[in-house]
């Protein structure tokens, strides 16, 4: 299984930069955040499932490249590529552009998982396909 998000865009405020008016390296994972938990909403998962105490998905793993920085008042888009990488891992390519270039800023990859009630790894719900 493999599809693509809906494409978001932001502003990029004050509040998202350092001293120096460039994105704090460590909000980049917001704003990949949002896209995963859009990427989900298409597939019927709203935000609220993906926390069922039977059911979490969670972050595995993270793989960030930081290409070039967003500045304050960028426009940007957040774009997202789902691929489903066995029965229990889910991984989300990412990529973060300024808005209508092509060049990327930021590139991420982040691995999902399933974990019980007690934070044992489980099988991925049905939504996301069988292998």
């Amino acid at each position: 299984m493999q599809m693509e998000g809906p494409v978001l865009q932001y502003r990029v405020y004050l509040e998202d930069t350092d001293a120096q008016g460039i994105v704090y390296h460590a909000n980049y994972l917001r704003f990949f955040e949002r896209g995963r938990s859009e990427i989900l909403e298409t597939l019927g998962v709203s935000v609220e499932q993906v926390a069922l105490p039977d059911c979490r998905l969670v972050v595995y793993e993270t793989r960030i490249r930081y290409r070039k920085p967003a500045l304050l008042g960028d426009r940007i888009e957040v774009r997202t590529t789902l691929r489903r990488e066995s029965a229990y891992r889910l991984s989300f390519l990412q990529k973060i552009r300024r808005c209508g270039e092509d060049e990327d800023l930021v590139v991420g990859e982040v691995d999902i998982v399933a974990i019980d009630r007690s934070g044992e790894l489980r099988e991925l719900p049905a939504v996301f396909g069988r292998d």
